[in-house]
């Protein structure tokens, strides 16, 4: 964003300057940073979905769906995991289109509604995560303290409310966390997008 700042004081003070800037030079700068952005905003969804799928190819899969199969979990988990899957291919697919309708040759309203939809998309993207994270949790824990396999386990001494209130707070902070590492992660993106949004407003 640096080169931005500079070529907008330039610009605002070019009648000092020997080289002029023009309107469309800035909106050129503007443009070429939002379509830096949303790639990143693209790369990053894509890593997000490939690294955890990469971490479980390494681990051993006959002892996880055993572990499933004894709880009464398995055919939920490949539900919700290919529920999981489609969804976020889906919002792949719109963040690349963003990312090309913006890219793309286009005039100055169709880049203001194009950074408003990429925003719009990231933060529904978001959401779904965290929402999507808590129902399958809190789903999942049903199931799974429901089972007399899952108490037969437990200590004698062990109250179920227990159980159950150490897991929601287990998930609480968990959901906390990753809302934490979204705003940090892409809150810094959406800042930036929204700066260029802002500026590109000004230079009408």
């Amino acid at each position: 964003m640096e080169n931005l700042d500079i070529l907008k004081n330039v610009w605002k003070n070019q009648g000092e300057s020997s080289i002029k800037f023009s309107a469309n030079d800035l909106r050129g700068m503007i443009h070429k940073k939002s379509s830096s952005i949303v790639k990143w905003i693209l790369i990053i969804s894509i890593l997000e979905f490939i690294l955890p799928n990469l971490f479980f190819l390494f681990t051993d899969w006959k002892d996880r769906t055993g572990l499933y199969k004894e709880l009464d979990l398995l055919n939920l988990t490949i539900t919700y995991s290919i529920i999981h899957v489609l969804v976020v291919i889906g919002f792949i697919y719109i963040f690349f289109k963003n990312y090309k309708n913006i890219s793309a040759e286009s005039n100055v309203k169709t880049l203001l509604s194009n950074i408003l939809k990429t925003r719009s998309t990231v933060k529904k993207y978001i959401y779904y995560n965290l929402v999507m994270g808590a129902i399958v949790s809190i789903h999942v824990f049903y199931i799974m303290f429901s089972s007399e396999i899952f108490k037969n386990k437990l200590p004698e001494n062990v109250n179920m409310i227990i159980v159950w209130a150490t897991a929601l707070f287990i998930l609480v902070l968990m959901l906390f966390i990753f809302w934490l590492f979204y705003r940090i992660l892409y809150g810094i993106l959406l800042k930036k997008l929204n700066k260029n949004y802002d500026e590109l407003l000004k230079s009408e």
